[in-house]
């Protein structure tokens, strides 16, 4: 494989890069995939000589006899090289498959985790599942393909220029139509919509995804796919783009299997004028109308493999686009220099050069403090939280804990310090022992007691197989504030010094939220926390609220200190107590 560090190639370059990580084995199926070509033709060489023997009596039935057994063996021969052509082919394009994927999780494992944020789930899919799939198909078989397009066509014209030049120049009309054909299948108009076509792939994809995770509330409100508008949109957008498509791939690549369909006729016409003008053998006329059409069946693969090639380099240029991504440098000290506490100083962040989400933030929190983060929606709470474990790096300023700044902590290092529980849920189709261990090196005893802090040791031991319940299609489902609890068991489990929440009782029912918060209790014990919480009544303990507007700091103090200092906490903080006492 190429370095990381490099510009990528592009093209068929690019892919020919790629297949020469294993070109040795690339390299023996071309050798047989020549020699299938070679053996394939000597049947037909074969049958005009029987033809010949025959038409010129007296006919030496001995020879005609090798003849026959000599084209059965020279046929069986042919099949059994093209079958290891294929192995060899096979064996190399999954072996490539399977570095490809390993490479592009460890690069992925390697990127800010906000980049996976901004790829969403279907841009990804397509990367990794289609267009790394679609390069199984262009070394299993097109390699191979394209070498017997090209050596297949050579030998024949080649031997049948030796027997009647004439005969032998009309059946090069389909070389030369393809010739003219192929520019004009791939203009710059072809290249543009080669592009698109996989931008409505990707986002199709994403549209498949969203719409299958908002199923319970379309089905609530008594919709359907159509009504579904990211969703019907996308996929009427894909089908117009692949309606597109084969317009303007029609006309030229049916011209082409017009003609090359009816080759035969050409060598028939002039075939038959020299059989009855100029005394053309026979036999002759039968092996250029066996052999001078024969070998246009290589040529209809080497006219869809420019098609492949076109789409297969898209795919690999935004498979590129992923492995040559700048990754999260991070070289110095592995540990923070003195304690836990957290510190932003001067901190400006945006997702793009246009979008500014953060401006000039500063704040401390001190270690084994609790710190809340609220404010309106969009005001940058979740951007803040994402800044500490380096889901992003800050453009201007640093996050620091204990005094040394994040970026310049080992990546795994940092992720020792921090757990961040989310506030989506996320299940492992494992065990529910597995769920909470996450790897980690901890014994059963651990995860037993993680469990019951995190209040979910009951409800497991409720279920089947208790710990080794599997989760998922084929197993057990558990509720939101379930999942909430078996993800708070994990981060306790992992017992960080720093503790990020972002919003994790969001979606909890009043049972389930009372449950988390007496899981929080025990997770957030002498910890360093930064918590982000829309019900202002679960943070006024806090030992300092933090209050955002519009990527900056409006206030900063306790619950008590922001209600007489702070507008915007005051005014939210009556929306809280007025929304508490509503009734129907």
């Amino acid at each position: 494989m190429s370095s990381m560090k490099q510009k990528p190639k592009s093209g068929a370059a690019r892919l020919l890069e790629i297949a020469g990580s294993k070109k040795y084995m690339l390299s023996l199926s071309a050798l047989l995939a020549v020699l299938y070509a070679l053996l394939s033709l000597i049947p037909y060489v074969l049958v005009y000589y029987i033809l010949k023997a025959i038409t010129m009596p007296p006919v030496d039935t001995a020879l005609v006899l090798r003849y026959v057994i000599w084209g059965i063996a020279a046929m069986l021969a042919a099949n059994a090289f093209l079958y290891a052509s294929g192995m060899a082919s096979h064996t190399a394009a999954f072996n490539i498959l399977y570095e490809l994927r390993m490479q592009m999780a460890a690069k992925l494992a390697k990127l800010p985790l906000g980049f996976i944020n901004r790829n969403n789930s279907g841009v990804l899919k397509k990367i990794m599942a289609d267009d790394i799939e679609r390069l199984e198909n262009f070394v299993a078989h097109s390699i191979p393909d394209l070498v017997k397009g090209i050596t297949l066509p050579v030998l024949t014209l080649g031997y049948l220029f030796t027997v009647d030049w004439r005969l032998a120049s009309v059946s090069c009309i389909p070389i030369v139509l393809l010739a003219l054909i192929i520019p004009i299948m791939f203009n710059k108009k072809r290249l543009a919509l080669m592009t698109a076509y996989h931008r409505s792939i990707e986002d199709m994809n994403t549209g498949i995804v969203e719409f299958v995770r908002a199923m319970p509330v379309i089905r609530i409100f008594g919709h359907d796919a159509e009504s579904f508008e990211r969703y019907s949109g996308r996929v009427d957008s894909f089908h117009a783009m692949v309606t597109q498509w084969n317009k303007e791939s029609s006309p030229p690549f049916g011209i082409f299997i017009s003609f090359a369909s009816n080759a035969t006729l050409p060598v028939l016409a002039l075939g038959l004028y020299l059989y009855f003008s100029h005394g053309l053998q026979l036999s002759v006329l039968l092996l250029f109308l066996l052999l001078g059409v024969g070998y246009i069946r290589s040529l209809f693969s080497l006219s869809s493999l420019g098609s492949q090639l076109s789409v297969i380099s898209h795919g690999v240029k935004r498979l590129d686009e992923v492995l040559f991504s700048e990754e999260q440098q991070a070289e110095g000290t592995a540990l923070p220099g003195d304690g836990y506490d957290l510190r932003f100083k001067q901190v400006t962040f945006g997702y793009d050069e246009n979008r500014t989400v953060l401006r000039n933030v500063t704040f401390d929190v001190p270690q084994g403090t609790v710190t809340a983060l609220v404010g309106p929606s969009g005001s940058g709470k979740s951007t803040i939280a994402q800044l500490i474990p380096r889901f992003w790096d800050v453009q201007e300023g640093t996050v620091s804990i204990g005094g040394t700044d994040v970026k310049q902590m080992k990546p795994e290092a940092l992720m020792q310090l921090v757990s961040f529980v989310f506030q989506d849920n996320f299940m492992f189709r494992q065990t529910i022992y597995d769920n909470i261990r996450m790897g980690m090196d901890k014994t059963e005893a651990e995860v037993v007691a993680a469990a019951k802090a995190a209040q979910c040791h009951d409800f497991i031991m409720a279920m089947p197989l208790g710990y080794q319940t599997l989760w998922g299609a084929g197993g057990v489902h558990l509720s939101g504030g379930e999942q909430q609890r078996i993800q708070l068991a994990r981060a306790i489990l992992k017992d960080a010094p720093v503790i990020v929440l972002d919003e994790a009782t969001a979606f909890s029912d009043p049972e389930n939220e009372f449950l988390i918060q007496q899981a929080f209790g025990k997770l957030i014990k002498h910890k360093t926390v930064v918590v982000i919480a829309h019900r202002l009544s679960t943070i006024t303990n806090s030992d300092q609220i933090i209050v955002m507007e519009q990527g900056q700091v409006a206030g900063r103090g306790t619950h008590e200190e922001l209600l007489q200092e702070c507008a915007l906490y005051q005014r939210m903080w009556d929306a809280h107590t007025r929304a508490k006492s509503f009734v129907i």
